[in-house]
């Protein structure tokens, strides 16, 4: 009998922190911002990488283009492909990190992990995805500049609980009457 009832406080205790955790402003947004962020961290690295070795400033953006270009992707169309598919993968990735994040934990937690999953991005894409999405990245990128920003993204994943506090606030701003009035009033 005392099993069962401990069982029901917990399952009541589950119940009730589930009950204000919301899917959008907890995981999407968050994770959308901090995808967005390390995709950011990690042009501002690639960028600079591809105009020193080989003259060309979207050199790297060009490579990931290779997703959709298979041969030797050239011209505008495949940077700006190769910056979508860049910053798609960055907000993906993150909002899984977001997902699988423990709620409560501190942002030094999220930054350990964050970094832990940027060396598990340098063991799984180099070898198993890069050479299947894109043949033009995997015979020309460096690998060593895939460790520095797989590890530039791991750090800006820590910026999860940050963004977690700052769209929670921003939704408990949004629920104030005043607040929602002015909202309103600037829609119509």
């Amino acid at each position: 009998m005392e099993r069962i009832e401990h069982v029901r406080q917990v399952l009541a205790a589950t119940q009730e922190e589930a009950e204000h955790w919301k899917l959008f402003r907890d995981v999407l947004m968050p994770g959308a911002f901090v995808g967005l962020l390390g995709a950011v961290f990690m042009a501002a690295l690639a960028l600079p990488l591809g105009a020193l070795t080989h003259g060309d400033l979207w050199y790297a953006a060009r490579l990931v283009g290779g997703v959709f270009f298979r041969e030797a992707p050239t011209g505008a169309l495949s940077v700006l492909v190769g910056l979508a598919v860049h910053v798609a993968t960055a907000g993906g990735l993150a909002t899984l990190f977001a997902l699988v994040l423990p709620r409560g934990g501190t942002a030094t937690a999220a930054l350990m992990l964050g970094m832990l999953m940027g060396l598990a991005l340098q063991v799984i894409m180099p070898g198993l995805i890069v050479p299947f999405a894109s043949p033009p990245l995997d015979r020309e990128a460096p690998h060593g500049a895939f460790l520095l920003v797989h590890m530039a993204f791991g750090a800006s994943l820590g910026a999860v609980v940050p963004a977690r506090r700052l769209t929670a606030t921003l939704y408990r701003a949004l629920k104030r009457p005043k607040l929602r009035a002015l909202v309103e009033a600037v829609r119509a």
